[in-house]
């Protein structure tokens, strides 16, 4: 963990919870919840779920399986539990423990505007995640995957926007579709984004634009839906990599603030969501439509949140010290306020890397 690493804000959910889908997600969200507190030395007198949470551990951990099945006995089977035992975090489960309160208190506060709309705004929170995880990287790929699923599941986020998802690990990133639907802009690309929606949300139609003046077959991804009678648009995008592209990457810029201006010409009340590895430098912004905020900015543009990618903190990539705000969430809409957080901070053991090596962007919005 960095030095410099800012408390992680719980997750504010806008789940239900009497739906069978729900109780189904109960052991994704534990990653293999137990149904009992002995422990069982054998590998074979193993129920399902413990051998599937064995099997989690060690994977993400690369522990031995004498010591993983101790590890795991002592957390009752609970793997998070057992992850932050394992990672020396073991401050961070009183925290989980009181987000789980403070999520079950929400969920009863909310479950009322989805099902009578129209939505009174009032009291409503959303939460964001976007995260480049960087399955180009062949490095400890299928670690770093079981790494970021650990880490989007903890912080169970209302909305994803993924970048750099590749075909090779798609089965990780399909674990988490217990916890919500998702839609890929090209999988016949060699990589390509994400956006994952609670199972809640209401989702009317889905496209992709491909920027026509990319190399790099990056797209813009767009979803239209509802919370209720609310209309939102989920917008995740990855813009052209590096400095001698600068130009490609502004002109894909402002194609996204065209199509903006456009969205919210016709939709003047929608609730709108735009992010992702922008890869872009602040003298190559203009022309922002107006209402459209920068998360970081509005939360108060704190100095430990600031970079993204980061080789000074984190060594996935050698860059002599470089570091950016590359990633950016901005949104319009009648949700007024933000709360800014990094995620995915901790390093893993086993392959003595961090998940990816950009970090993880997480917003609360209310």
């Amino acid at each position: 963990m960095t030095e410099e690493e800012p408390e992680e804000v719980p997750a504010k959910q806008m789940k239900l919870s009497p739906t069978k889908a729900d109780e189904e997600n109960d052991d994704v969200e534990c990653l293999g919840e137990v149904t009992g507190s002995e422990g069982q030395n054998n590998e074979n007198q193993l129920t399902p779920a413990k051998r599937e949470a064995l099997t989690d551990f060690m994977a993400i951990t690369n522990a031995e399986e004498s010591a993983a099945l101790s590890i795991l006995e002592g957390a009752e089977w609970d793997v998070n539990k057992s992850l932050n035992f394992y990672f020396g975090t073991g401050e961070e489960h009183s925290g989980d423990e009181e987000a789980k309160g403070d999520n079950a208190a929400s969920e009863s506060t909310k479950s009322s505007y989805h099902q009578n709309g129209p939505v009174d705004l009032t009291g409503l929170e959303v939460s964001l995640v976007s995260w480049n995880i960087d399955g180009l990287d062949g490095n400890s790929l299928a670690t770093r995957m079981k790494a970021v699923y650990k880490v989007v599941s903890n912080l169970n986020p209302d909305f994803v926007f993924l970048q750099e998802v590749v075909g090779r690990e798609l089965p990780t990133i399909e674990r988490l579709s217990k916890l919500y639907d998702i839609y890929y802009s090209n999988k016949d690309y060699l990589y390509f984004t994400a956006i994952l929606v609670s199972k809640i949300f209401e989702v009317d139609s889905h496209y992709v634009i491909h920027y026509q003046n990319s190399g790099m077959g990056r797209t813009l991804q767009i979803i239209e839906g509802r919370i209720g009678e609310q209309q939102v648009f989920l917008l995740n995008t990855h813009l052209e990599s590096m400095k001698e592209h600068s130009r490609a990457r502004k002109e894909q810029f402002q194609l996204c603030m065209d199509r903006i201006r456009e969205i919210i010409a016709a939709n003047p009340n929608c609730l709108l969501f735009f992010g992702g590895d922008l890869n872009i430098r602040d003298d190559e912004i203009s022309n922002i439509p107006r209402g459209l905020a920068d998360a970081w900015l509005a939360a108060g543009a704190d100095k430990q949140t600031q970079f993204t990618w980061d080789t000074r903190k984190n060594d996935n990539k050698q860059a002599f010290g470089a570091r950016t705000r590359f990633d950016r969430i901005f949104w319009y809409g009648p949700l007024s306020q933000v709360k800014f957080s990094l995620a995915g901070q901790q390093r893993i053991r086993s392959c003595l890397c961090f998940p990816s090596d950009h970090w993880a962007v997480h917003c609360e919005f209310s």
